[in-house]
């Protein structure tokens, strides 16, 4: 069994991306998701999820613990989800502790007090945090760029089985994510200075993506595996009302057209408008609509959408 600590700041999202990443049935502690799976990359490939590993215990008892890692020698990180408990918590760790070595060079063990109980665990994965502030760090940016994080979050959302198509490529900032974890990349703008911005940001990087100058209302794509964008909204975008809603409505079409069957459609939005009656009526299905705060005057809705 595998154990992973997702994102207290945006927990519900967290536990989405991890739904999306893991193939198997997923239990959940607050802030802490059991599962078993294969994928050793599964925090090294996210946005939110902070580390996993093997699980060892799941208990209220300190000794259920320490007969499974009695005399061994480790690296104790202990996380403390439940704050209110933390009396309870020091009493067991003290314990713990007290039956193992202790030394920096050893492996780690994640000792996470949640729910009333410790989940003792062998880290074996950790968020690349470090490719995520480097793509943060591209040359070139604007208002309204979408930043790393959350642009691997929208990839990993759609979980495509290869292909991730952004029509809507701005600076590149989803292809960027897209490419670094491997997937085969396609990009399209209407604006060629931004196409260039792109290929300019990815090169930077070393990485290779098809770029081509396209409406998203009119791709050159069919049998998609997913398409992952962040469409024009809120104050940098230029087009407004009816104007914006044609261009939305028009894309979804354009989007039902392109993707093969059973492919997904992940898109971030303002929190204000709904386009679920859009989605719907353009032969699409919403699986899930997350919220993620950005500043007083705005709140991206992150729309799940998959081809029935």
């Amino acid at each position: 069994m595998k154990y992973a600590l997702l994102s207290a700041e945006e927990l519900f999202v967290s536990m989405a991306e991890i739904s999306s990443l893991v193939k198997s049935k997923i239990s959940f502690f607050t802030g802490v998701a059991i599962f078993n799976d294969y994928n050793a990359s599964i925090a090294k490939h996210s946005s939110t999820i902070k580390y996993s590993g093997e699980l060892v215990s799941i208990s209220d008892n300190p000794e259920d613990i320490i007969e499974k890692i009695k005399g061994e020698c480790f690296s104790v990180k202990p996380n403390i989800i439940m704050n209110s408990q933390k009396d309870k918590f020091n009493e067991i760790y003290n314990k713990i502790l007290d039956s193992i070595k202790l030394s920096r060079k050893c492996k780690i063990l994640d000792l996470i007090f949640t729910d009333g109980v410790i989940i003792a665990g062998i880290r074996e994965d950790e968020r690349d945090t470090k490719s995520l502030n480097m793509h943060a760090k591209k040359p070139f940016s604007q208002s309204g760029t979408m930043d790393s994080y959350t642009s691997r979050l929208l990839v990993n959302l759609a979980n495509p089985k290869k292909q991730v198509l952004d029509p809507f490529v701005g600076v590149g900032s989803i292809l960027l994510e897209a490419a670094w974890i491997g997937y085969t990349c396609i990009g399209s703008d209407i604006d060629k200075k931004m196409i260039d911005k792109t290929r300019y940001n990815l090169n930077y990087f070393g990485y290779n993506c098809e770029i081509l100058e396209s409406s998203a209302t009119n791709l050159p794509y069919r049998e998609v595996d997913s398409i992952v964008t962040d469409p024009p909204y809120g104050r940098s975008s230029s087009a407004k009302g009816e104007k914006l809603d044609k261009l939305y409505e028009d894309f979804f079409f354009e989007s039902a057209n392109s993707l093969k069957k059973g492919g997904k459609l992940v898109f971030a939005s303002d929190s204000t408008r709904d386009w679920r009656d859009k989605i719907k009526s353009s032969g699409l299905k919403v699986q899930a609509v997350h919220f993620i705060y950005l500043h007083k005057s705005l709140s991206r809705a992150i729309y799940v959408v998959i081809k029935p």
